[in-house]
């Protein structure tokens, strides 16, 4: 997990999510599959509160791939959808780091930025918390 600071732009947001419920879906000598459901609150060009489910899939050696779906609801009732997928590795025993590209899209004309707008995620997660803390960025 490599990037560039140059590469990253500008930081547009912040999650704070919460995770709520943990199902396993796939156990196979290349990893364990699982889906993580979140809640979020966020900050920055975007202020508001959403829930997400996030897939991963840990393998053997510590790295993990991760795709994901969620919504947000603005403080002024405009809805985001925002997707993604990248890569991730353990940083401990119950933490990790990850990084990877995220899409948005919003009907709201305030929020119209977001709908082409190429986006960059890096964050961190504490599962023996259920916390993580992503930030978004908006990709020059």
């Amino acid at each position: 997990m490599q990037s560039s600071q140059k590469t990253k732009g500008e930081e547009v947001i912040e999650i704070k999510s919460k995770t709520v419920g943990t199902t396993v879906k796939d156990i196979s000598p290349s990893g364990i599959t699982m889906e993580l459901n979140t809640e979020a609150q966020t900050k920055g060009r975007v202020n508001a509160q959403g829930i997400a489910t996030t897939t991963v899939v840990m393998k053997t050696d510590g790295t993990s791939t991760w795709e994901n779906k969620g919504m947000l609801f603005t403080n002024d009732g405009d809805m985001v959808a925002i997707w993604g997928k990248g890569t991730g590795k353990s940083t401990g025993p119950m933490s990790q780091s990850w990084e990877g590209e995220m899409h948005a899209m919003s009907q709201s004309p305030k929020l119209a930025w977001i709908n082409n707008a190429k986006l960059w995620s890096e964050g961190r997660g504490d599962r023996a918390k259920n916390e993580s803390v992503a930030k978004i960025y908006q990709v020059k």
